[in-house]
This record gives structure tokens, C-alpha cells and sequence, in this order.
């Protein structure tokens, strides 16, 4: 299970990448509210299609972040090991990049966007299960603002892994 899970990461990364730019970057085009429309057009239709794929194919992402030495990477307040979160932060205090590899603050990001994104696609799930009833509003508030904590730690994972990348071809 693991060598096949290692096997797909790399193409299931990839899919929940571009599926979750395409999803952020329809949203404000999205027309569902209470209800998915009548008629609901290319991009409601293809936002709840590819929500559901996300939803889908997350949980197996997501054993692959916890598998191993990956939860200690990904989740270190899970397992006790925070040591390298501390000392990334303390090297930002004074004007250092945080690892890129064996953990720490970038790591943990990497988590916390798996969190969000996995709140995400379960708010956007309920709202679909719960369609045209008087809680679909609510499950359509919790899922925009799961959405918008998702985006703003996916920003910031962006930014790391590209300080990174500028620093590697800088040397």
C-alpha cells in the first residue's frame, strides 16, 4: 500500500493542484447559493464535479501526508515534534528562510492546507447532500470561509516553495 501510495503522490499532488487553482479561481462566478440551478452551466457544474474529485481523491493524499515519517513532517504537533517549527520560526525573526526539507515550518504549512482543504471539500459536500434546505446556507457559509483559509495557506505555500526555488537557482 505505501510503494503504491508513493507511486500515485506525485500525479495526485498534480490533480489536487490544478483542480484546486481552477476551483479557487472560478468561485466568483459560481451561482449556488441555496441550491445547485436548474440550468447550472458550465462552470456550477464543473465546480461541484471537480469539488466531488477533490473529495475523492484527498483521502488517499492525505494517507500518503501520514504515512511514516510524513506525519511527523506534516503534523508535528501530532507527534511531539515541534523542535524544527521552533526554530524555523525563530530564524524568521531574524531574517532566515525556514527549511525546505526534514520538517518544520514549511512542513507543517503543507498540513495545515491539507486540513483546510479537507474542511473544504467536507463543507462543500455537506452543502451538496443538504441542497434547497433551510441549512444549505449554512454549509454554504462554513464552506466559503473553509475555502478562503484554504486559499490564503495555499498562498503562502506557494510562496514558500518559490522563495525556495529562487533561492536553488540563486546558488
Amino acid at each position: 500500500m505505501k510503494a503504491l501510495l508513493e507511486r500515485l503522490s506525485g500525479a495526485l499532488h498534480l490533480t489536487l493542484a490544478v483542480a484546486c487553482l481552477w476551483l479557487l479561481a472560478s468561485s466568483p462566478w459560481l451561482r449556488m447559493v441555496r441550491h445547485l440551478p436548474a440550468s447550472p452551466g458550465f462552470v456550477n457544474l464543473a465546480h461541484v464535479v471537480l469539488g466531488v474529485t477533490v473529495a475523492v481523491l484527498l483521502p488517499v493524499y492525505l494517507a500518503h501526508c501520514s504515512l511514516g515519517e510524513r506525519r511527523q513532517l506534516c503534523f508535528p504537533w501530532l507527534t511531539g515534534h515541534m523542535g524544527a517549527v521552533k526554530r524555523d520560526l525563530a530564524g524568521l525573526a531574524r531574517g532566515r528562510l525556514p527549511a525546505a526539507e526534514g520538517g518544520g515550518l514549511l512542513a507543517m504549512l503543507e498540513g495545515l492546507l491539507l486540513l483546510a482543504l479537507l474542511a473544504t471539500a467536507l463543507t462543500g459536500a455537506g452543502w451538496l447532500l443538504v441542497q434547497g434546505s433551510q441549512a444549505a446556507l449554512t454549509w454554504y457559509e462554513l464552506h466559503v470561509t473553509c475555502a478562503r483559509v484554504f486559499g490564503g495557506l495555499l498562498l503562502l505555500h506557494v510562496l514558500g516553495v518559490s522563495l525556495h526555488l529562487l533561492d536553488f537557482v540563486r546558488n
